[in-house]
């Protein structure tokens, strides 16, 4: 599935529990909380040239535990070199995120 976030499209939701996500990719990610009350809520946002890596062992992850009442997702953008992304494009498109939801994990 897609969904467009901040005007980009993004692949997902994917399990933060359950799914494996390739190790090697290049990726900007949102963390999103599909809370008790149905919504869905933006949790973090951050990019990472070894996306699966990055999720797997987030220092973070307290903290989107802390602030969801429901499950984690995870909805993926990848960016990687050989389409000529860099990892200033990632981190661009993260902070634009990231200014738009104001999400309570993390910082630039």
């Amino acid at each position: 599935m897609v969904m467009t976030i901040s005007g980009y499209e993004f692949e997902g939701p994917y399990s933060v529990e359950t799914t494996v996500i390739p190790a090697d990719r290049a990726a900007v990610y949102v963390i999103i909380c599909k809370a008790s009350d149905g919504k869905h809520y933006v949790k973090d946002v951050g990019e990472s040239g070894e996306i699966g890596i990055r999720i797997a062992n987030h220092d973070r992850r307290p903290c989107w535990e802390r602030n969801c009442d429901g499950s984690l997702f995870v909805y993926l953008r990848y960016m990687p070199s050989s389409q000529g992304y860099t990892a200033a494009d990632r981190r661009e498109l993260e902070s634009k995120i990231r200014n738009q939801y104001n999400p309570p994990c993390g910082k630039i």
